[in-house]
């Protein structure tokens, strides 16, 4: 069955299906997959619209609007944080920059011991690694294929005596261009529309693109009726209301919208949709040399460091990434204003610039929730005491890495940035302000607002991702993990959901 774009839709649509899928990222493709391969027939929703190869051109001003949830300025009500989320065919899949970490241990214990999820322990998720990784093409970063920029993690680290190492990502033949967060060129990214919604598609699933699930009408366990319309204006055609009849609903909206979803449908039973927002909260360190480092080509975040990764003994810390730094992500993020600006921006071929992410929730609370309220999306997030000296700790040492792979001056992200001539001089971040909108703050791993666990009181779905309180009504994504996982969430939400499917006997009607 085909991709549907508005422009072929030319009437008001009443469909019926054995399951209707709410997203095409990783949650949503890996369920019609899986699905289909069962002899099941799918409908899957995507907002975005139907994007390939010859789509991504490496515009950015073109690409950043057509891909990005929000054109990239999806913000917390208060401004203080990004949150960058794909909304094309495949999610943020088609736009991430392909690292793929599992799922720590120390991480799938702790929603064994704090959420009842046993189910989810190291030796039953084994497999589900193992068969998602395969289908992507995991492989670690060969060192030869390291970029300079990649290379800065390896040498500070290296100097530092501190753990750096390649990471692993999903390509294949990739050539390094680094547009990888505007879609792949080349389709090297093995992102799920060539991997599982391909899958799906040549099972007979049905993909609507530019069509916005609006609300889930709950008639019974075996019958609910998804509401959905066409974007037509965003393709000069009318729009059109298509009402899909279901055996099955699968919610794979993100941990932003899913929550939207659930509440704008009235399915709130559960007092927890919308809370225990996690974001892995992200600052920069940026860091100048004298040669030049080309921050924009090669392979993103070829190299990580976990040195840091538990500082509390369990599991909450920080890590190190390099991100793609293309002229437009400089020219929006760099820090500083006027002549000071100009001359960063002027020099970003010579700097690098270190991710500091943060596993958040050390706490055990909720930092932050996402709701729908008064027609609007309202999403607030706040660090707490732990979480945000956890963020001052890694600023720390992603400036203590650049001067030892070195950097002859680094900048921090604060209002006023802070220019540091050399490591003696870092201990000067604790006298700068750093709460909301003094220090940039930015995500791209939202998480846990729609938490799976075994309390209906204080989570949404049971240990197969099905709603406690509507049978019938599954969350497959990344707003169901208990915890920030504290790594890049791709491989996580897919496993998760993979092993969801077998706990669920593939649905077997």
């Amino acid at each position: 069955m085909p991709i549907i774009e508005p422009r072929q839709v030319e009437n008001d649509l009443n469909l019926t299906t054995d399951f209707c899928i709410i997203g095409s990222g990783a949650g949503g493709a890996i369920s019609a997959a899986r699905l289909t391969e069962k002899g099941h027939s799918v409908i899957v929703l995507e907002e975005g619209p139907f994007v390939n190869k010859e789509t991504f051109d490496q515009n950015e001003k073109r690409l950043l609007k057509l891909l990005y949830r929000f054109q990239g300025g999806l913000t917390t009500d208060d401004a203080s944080m990004r949150i960058l989320q794909g909304r094309c065919l495949g999610g943020s899949t088609t736009v991430n920059w392909m690292t793929c970490l599992r799922t720590p241990d120390v991480v799938l214990h702790e929603w064994a011991s704090n959420f009842g999820l046993e189910e989810y322990l190291p030796e039953y998720m084994q497999k589900h690694f193992d068969s998602v990784e395969k289908r992507l093409n995991v492989h670690k970063v060969p060192d030869e294929e390291h970029n300079a920029h990649n290379r800065l993690i390896l040498e500070g680290c290296k100097n530092l005596g501190i753990h750096a190492e390649a990471s692993s990502n999903n390509s294949k033949d990739c050539i390094g261009c680094g547009y990888c967060g505007m879609g792949c060129s080349y389709d090297a990214k093995q992102d799920m529309r060539l991997t599982y919604l391909s899958d799906a598609l040549e099972k007979g699933a049905t993909i609507y693109v530019g069509t916005r699930a609006e609300r889930i009408q709950y008639i019974s366990k075996e019958q609910q009726v998804v509401e959905a319309v066409t974007l037509g204006q965003q393709y000069g055609v009318p729009s059109r209301v298509i009402k899909i009849t279901t055996r099955r609903t699968i919610v794979a909206g993100s941990a932003i919208w899913t929550p939207v979803i659930l509440q704008k449908s009235k399915l709130t039973k559960s007092k927890v949709i919308g809370k225990y927002l996690h974001v892995h909260p992200v600052t920069l360190a940026l860091g100048l040399f004298n040669h030049y480092i080309d921050p924009s080509y090669g392979i993103p975040q070829s190299t990580y460091s976990k040195e840091y990764w538990d500082l509390d003994g369990n599991g909450y810390g920080f890590w190190l990434e390099v991100p793609p730094v293309q002229p437009l992500m400089a020219g929006v993020n760099f820090p500083g204003f006027g002549k000071e600006r100009r001359e960063l921006i002027k020099n970003a071929r010579k700097t690098g610039v270190f991710l500091v992410l943060v596993r958040d929730g050390a706490n055990k609370k909720s930092s932050g929730r996402v709701k729908w309220t008064r027609g609007r999306l309202s999403i607030k997030y706040k660090l707490s005491k732990v979480d945000k000296a956890h963020l001052m700790k890694g600023l720390e040492k992603a400036l203590e890495v650049l001067f030892a792979a070195g950097a002859i001056e680094t900048f921090t992200m604060h209002v006023q940035p802070l220019r540091l001539k050399s490591p003696k001089d870092i201990p000067k971040i604790h006298e700068l302000p750093n709460g909301p909108n003094q220090m940039a703050l930015f995500s791209a791993h939202p998480t846990g607002t729609a938490r799976m666990g075994k309390n209906p009181r204080n989570t949404v779905v049971n240990e197969r991702m099905e709603m406690h309180h509507y049978p019938g009504v599954y969350v497959m994504d990344g707003s169901v993990l208990p915890t920030a996982p504290g790594v890049n969430p791709m491989i996580t939400i897919l496993s998760c959901v993979s092993r969801a499917h077998e706990l669920n006997g593939d649905f077997e009607l």
